[in-house]
């Protein structure tokens, strides 16, 4: 893991420090990962400064340190948002913000799964990893959903979604369309701040927390919840018509069967069909009589002495013999 960290800095470092414009000596000490807001504006007036003359560059110094810093779950993810709005403004800037947010989830998402079963022979992992997902497995049928939700709520961090998932069965594709909805409303709050970035003087003028903000928030869930109770009532209704057109799908009542009473053994019936002859309480075929009638027989024949028994003559076959002079000397035939 270390190894990897080191590899994606020197890609980072290689990638600014071919990428970049050459910037004058007095604006170097302002390119770093923001993570004041002194910083913040003054990063935002470089890449102002550098945008109209050099702009696919910008833009692509600016996707390269977002993948980075969401691949290792490293701070400073809110201030490019807001960079991005003062820079770009927010239709160009939310939709940029939350591609580098799902995209570099999904970098996470794989170096958890290159190097998570690592940790997952540490039982105390383990048990937190089985506890996550039987959680997801409840929400089976609504997986795309409760992601989002959990993209939304400010608790369990972000990367211990991005860490988690591949090791409950959360596929590729799911994971990124929930990444990318999920912080669709945060990035709009962000964005929107980056707008008024020139007019800021404080951190304090975020007003991150607002009944705005709030309300929105709240929109982007009710949103989000509204295709599930969609399913919900479909499934209820479909499964009420089913019901109707066949009783037998009404689930058992609770509690286990008891045999209030055992009755006697009820004795076969007697079958109409001529095919078969009764023995006392046991009916036979024909077929069946008559072959205990033949093994009947061949065991009284066998108590009998072995006598050749004539079935039936045939005619007699007359031996003539020669008796003629000519013939004499022959034999007899």
């Amino acid at each position: 893991m270390a190894a990897l960290f080191l590899l994606a800095t020197l890609v980072l470092g290689g990638t600014l420090f071919l990428v970049l414009p050459t910037l004058e000596p007095d604006d170097r000490p302002f390119l770093r990962i923001p993570k004041s807001f002194d910083d913040l504006k003054a990063l935002n007036g470089l890449l102002k400064k550098y945008r109209d003359i050099y702009p696919s560059r910008i833009v692509i110094c600016y996707v390269i340190t977002y993948l980075f810093l969401q691949a290792f779950s490293l701070p400073g993810s809110m201030y490019l948002s807001i960079l991005g709005g003062a820079v770009w403004g927010v239709p160009i800037a939310l939709p940029l913000a939350c591609t580098c947010i799902a995209t570099g989830a999904t970098l996470c998402y794989f170096i958890s799964a290159a190097f998570g079963p690592a940790l997952l022979t540490v039982p105390r992992w383990k048990a937190r990893l089985d506890t996550w997902s039987e959680k997801l497995h409840q929400q089976r049928d609504n997986i795309v959903s409760f992601l989002i939700i959990l993209r939304i709520a400010p608790l369990p961090p972000h990367w211990v979604i991005n860490i988690v998932c591949p090791h409950v069965g959360i596929g590729l594709v799911p994971f990124w369309s929930s990444t990318w909805l999920g912080v669709f409303g945060a990035n709009v709050i962000h964005t929107t701040i980056g707008g008024g970035l020139d007019e800021m003087t404080s951190a304090a003028d975020f007003h991150l927390i607002s009944w705005k903000n709030f309300f929105l928030l709240s929109a982007v869930v009710v949103g989000v919840l509204i295709p599930v109770g969609l399913r919900y009532y479909f499934k209820r209704e479909v499964a009420s018509a089913a019901t109707v057109q066949d009783p037998d799908l009404l689930e058992d009542l609770p509690g286990d069967d008891r045999i209030l009473a055992v009755g006697p053994v009820p004795l076969p019936k007697k079958p109409t069909s001529p095919l078969y002859v009764s023995k006392g309480n046991t009916f036979y075929s024909d077929r069946q009589v008559e072959q205990d009638q033949d093994i009947d027989d061949d065991d009284d024949e066998d108590d009998e002495d072995d006598e050749d028994i004539i079935l039936e003559a045939g005619p007699a076959i007359v031996i003539k013999s020669s008796q003629d002079g000519s013939s004499s000397g022959s034999a007899t035939h």
